[in-house]
């Protein structure tokens, strides 16, 4: 009898999570809304909505912005984004910068034992 590996599916070998912080505004062009002596900050998510923050640690913000994403999906490389905004006094927003978390799988092949003559 003759023995031969045979290719026959694929495990998971390691799995991660990997963060981008992109800061693309500047808060000196802005007049913020100010509540207790701090900015308030409106952290948006497309998985869990949206949660407004008075602060000014942006380490907190990003930890925040961080724990907002959660990428959904079974394929080997998912992907969730966060977007930080400043509340201005007329109303309206501004976009501070983005939080892009991915999830993603390494697969290796897994071989099974085959014989025959």
């Amino acid at each position: 009898m003759q023995e031969v590996l045979v290719k026959t599916h694929l495990i998971i070998k390691d799995i991660h999570e990997e963060y981008y912080v992109d800061w693309c505004g500047s808060i000196k062009d802005t007049k913020p809304v100010i509540e207790n002596g701090k900015p308030v900050f409106i952290i948006r998510s497309h998985s869990m909505g949206k949660i407004e923050v008075n602060t000014t640690d942006m380490e907190y913000l990003e930890s925040l912005a961080k724990k907002m994403t959660a990428p959904e999906g079974r394929s080997a490389f998912t992907s969730d984004t966060a977007t930080i905004y400043i509340k201005q006094i007329d109303g309206s927003e501004k976009k501070l910068g983005t939080v892009i978390h991915d999830h993603i799988k390494q697969f290796a092949p897994m071989y099974d034992k085959v014989y025959y003559k």
